[in-house]
């Protein structure tokens, strides 16, 4: 065999394998922040209560777990009691327009004036 077609067969390979891992190995979404099940400790923790709304609404305790960065709304009259970071660095906007940065590993509970709180998001 000559080396030229040597050479064309060696790279006719290398061509399939690569077409190979390309198909093989599909392209990573990316992830929103979600709700999940409490079962870690490494997972963004939120204690809070919902004041109850003049308008049909949720009222009363709520407690949620989350993960994966990203923004989630908690809703109008939602006032946290308790955060725990877990493995993320987050940010609470409040309904006045501040915000809170609270970085990772942190627990923050707000016993007598708990924030009013319109979305967390985890960076």
């Amino acid at each position: 065999m000559t080396t030229t077609r040597k050479t064309a067969r060696s790279l006719f390979a290398v061509a399939l394998l690569a077409a190979g891992f390309s198909v093989a190995t599909p392209a990573v979404d990316a992830h929103a922040m979600n709700q999940t099940p409490c079962t870690t400790s490494d997972l963004l923790h939120i204690w809070g209560h919902y004041s109850r709304p003049l308008i049909a609404g949720p009222s009363g305790p709520f407690e949620y777990c989350a993960a994966n960065a990203g923004t989630m709304q908690l809703g109008s009259g939602a006032w946290v009691d308790k955060v725990s970071t877990g493995n993320n660095d987050i940010q609470m906007n409040d309904a006045n327009g501040s915000t809170i940065r609270i970085s990772r590993w942190n627990i923050v509970t707000y016993p007598n004036r708990p924030p009013n709180i319109t979305s967390i998001q985890i960076f």
